[in-house]
This record gives C-alpha cells, structure tokens and sequence, in this order.
C-alpha cells in the first residue's frame, strides 16, 4: 500500500510528466509550421526571381545588341 507522500509524489510526477509532454507537442508543432512557412516563403522568392531573371536577360540582351560598338568583344580573333 502507498503511503500519502508516496501518492502526492506520483501526483506531481504525473502532472509534471504531462506538462512536459504537452511543452514537446506544442514545440514540435511551432517548429512544422515554421518549416512549412519557410518552404512556402521559399517557393514564392523563387518563382519571383525566375521571373526577373527572365525579364532582365531580354533587357541585357537588347542592351548589348544596342551597344555592341562600345563593348569589349569576346569572341574575337585576332589578326594573323
């Protein structure tokens, strides 16, 4: 048989044991949803610098054909 200090021990024990547990669940949830907005955060700066990186290399382009006089060139030879 238990005694009255042995039963306000386990008591404890067990409410402490659930505290903690419930603590871990709630941690672990925060973190999941912070992964998942990171992901999500992630995705739309992608999709957005595919689309800028797009749109600046017609830019570039056209720039270059425009100023293609005043550009060191590349992919010349040179004279024999």
């Amino acid at each position: 048989m238990l005694t009255m200090d042995q039963k306000i021990i386990l008591a404890i024990a067990g409410v402490l044991s659930t505290a903690i547990i419930g603590v871990l669940v709630s941690f672990l949830y925060w973190v999941g949803n912070n992964v998942v907005d990171l992901k999500t955060g992630t995705a739309v700066i992608t999709v957005k610098v595919e689309e800028n990186h797009k749109m600046l290399s017609v830019l570039w382009d056209d720039f270059l054909e425009k100023k293609n006089g005043n550009l060191a060139q590349f992919h010349v030879q040179a004279n024999k």
